[in-house]
């Protein structure tokens, strides 16, 4: 299997952002995951936070789904008062 993408939103008060900021880029200060490609703190014009991840194969995802760890991405939203939602895309093409 090939690339897949999640996408983790939630809305965090506008006084938290940091809650998630913060230990976002601390965890990342060396680089992604060696099972991502690329991951992405993004801010949408509604003000939800959301966190996309470009994962190297599904099996890499579906290893950390079945560690039964909450997921960085989830952990962080919820902790700074957000309700995550998940969403998962399987990359079809790409350039």
């Amino acid at each position: 299997m090939g690339a897949v993408v999640t996408m983790v939103r939630g809305q965090v008060p506008p006084e938290r952002v940091h809650e998630v900021a913060d230990p976002y880029r601390e965890a990342l200060k060396d680089g992604p995951p060696p099972d991502l490609e690329q991951t992405f703190l993004l801010q949408g014009d509604d003000g939800k936070l959301a966190i996309m991840s470009v994962w190297h194969r599904r099996e890499d995802l579906e290893a950390m789904l079945a560690s039964g760890e909450e997921p960085f991405a989830r952990r962080l939203i919820r902790s700074a008062g957000g309700t995550p939602e998940v969403a998962i895309y399987d990359v079809l093409v790409r350039s």
